[in-house]
């Protein structure tokens, strides 16, 4: 490909969409011996998928349409009762609002960071390989360690971020992260984006392998700066990895649930009560298990409109990733 600083890059023509194979296979392709053991391979994901997914979406969907409050206790059918009250509860309204801000401060702020770190130890330096094996350490530690080690540095009185800061003149006062309702929400975002950016930063560091090297040889050969190579190859070349992550990752961050219990429970007030949260306590602490699981469906069938919205209008980048990630797993 020549890369031409006096006009824009041209780049391969987008592929045509093609259905999956599995629904161009005739009855013939499904009486053969490698299908039939496809299918057996399936089997056991597919029976699993059905137990823990399937089946107590089902199960919510019937108690979501029930007066029942906690488990195993008589109830009676309210048909859309549930539903009703919630789209008329202020507080549920406002944790949508909630789960949205939050959702979109941790996409953006993941993004960004992991992009710019993978872009980084990308470049050739002594310890590169070491660097790449341990980054994916935070991603590792479970969220309950994670949340106890943060609370601890958080701590107003003992812990080592406000003695740090009060150590180098930068604050007088201990800053009250996570009791502080203008802060507290700021204060989930990085923890819980400690937590994936490394995750994040293996995925665009497969994906910056796969960018052919003769694009920079020939940038580099007509004089164009960094700038303009990450604007004319990388990032186009990264475009379908960024929409493959934009759903995934509104859908991780959506279901954060742990990070927020153990840290806040939600406060302080309702400062970072978001969707999970709210449901959870209104379960398991208000005693209204039909009413929760009703929010649960609601939030559920948001997500899911989102996900075929954003499917079918990036749908071009999804072939494009789906190509790629195929020819790395070669």
């Amino acid at each position: 490909m020549k890369y031409c600083l006096s006009s824009p890059p041209i780049f391969p023509k987008p592929t045509t969409l093609e259905l999956p194979s599995i629904f161009l296979m005739t009855k013939q392709d499904f009486r053969s011996r490698d299908a039939r053991l496809g299918f057996l391979l399936v089997l056991p994901a597919v029976i699993l998928v059905i137990l823990v997914v399937i089946l107590p979406i089902i199960s919510g969907i019937q108690i979501s349409f029930t007066s029942q409050r906690v488990v195993g206790s008589e109830y009676e059918f309210i048909g859309l009762k549930n539903y009703f009250e919630l789209f008329e509860d202020k507080q549920f309204l406002a944790s949508l609002g909630k789960s949205a801000i939050w959702v979109l401060a941790n996409g953006f702020f993941q993004t960004f960071a992991a992009l710019l770190i993978a872009l980084l130890i990308n470049q050739p330096f002594r310890g590169q390989n070491f660097v790449r094996t341990w980054i994916i350490l935070p991603w590792a530690v479970p969220a309950a360690v994670t949340a106890i080690l943060w609370r601890w540095m958080f701590d107003a009185s003992s812990g080592i971020v406000n003695t740090t800061m009060k150590g180098i003149d930068l604050v007088q006062k201990p800053v009250l992260f996570l009791a502080n309702p203008d802060i507290a929400g700021i204060s989930l975002t990085f923890v819980n984006s400690w937590r994936y950016i490394p995750f994040l930063t293996i995925i665009f560091l497969a994906s910056l392998a796969s960018v052919p090297e003769e694009e920079y040889e020939a940038a580099k050969v007509d004089g164009a700066s960094p700038w303009l190579q990450f604007k004319s190859i990388t990032f186009p070349n990264l475009m379908p990895t960024l929409t493959v992550l934009g759903l995934v990752g509104t859908l991780w961050a959506s279901n954060v649930f742990d990070i927020i219990w153990m840290m806040t429970r939600g406060g302080p007030g309702d400062s970072t009560t978001t969707v999970p949260v709210l449901m959870y306590d209104m379960a398991f602490y208000g005693y209204n298990i039909s009413k929760a699981t009703a929010g649960a469906i609601i939030f559920l069938f948001i997500l899911i409109i989102f996900s075929f919205v954003f499917i079918f209008a990036n749908r071009k980048q999804f072939v494009v990733a789906s190509e790629t990630f195929q020819d790395l797993s070669k």
